[in-house]
């Protein structure tokens, strides 16, 4: 639990973070705050992803980069990018 508290200081330092109880299927649900006290992302962090180091690291930087998309603080190319890369098909 250390390692995700400071995770989540890292990436949301701007931001008030409460980490709620745990859920019956091992999940705790995230909620960050602006400075007037206004909760502006609430997102469950599933038990396998909090079980996994990675996952959860990968969890939490997906978290980053969605709020940083929402509030404008990713340039119109790299989002663009983003869209993109997810409509492509793979191929191996």
């Amino acid at each position: 639990m250390d390692r995700l508290n400071a995770l989540l200081a890292a990436l949301f330092s701007q931001y008030a973070r409460e980490l709620g109880p745990a859920r019956p299927d091992g999940g705790r649900v995230l909620s960050l705050s602006n400075d007037a006290g206004e909760v502006v992302l609430r997102r469950v962090l599933t038990g396998e992803q909090l079980a996994n180091d990675d996952r959860c690291q990968e969890a939490l930087e997906t978290i980053a980069r969605d709020m940083a998309v929402q509030e404008g603080r990713i340039c119109e190319d790299v989002i663009q990018a983003f869209r993109l890369r997810a409509a492509q098909v793979l191929s191996y």
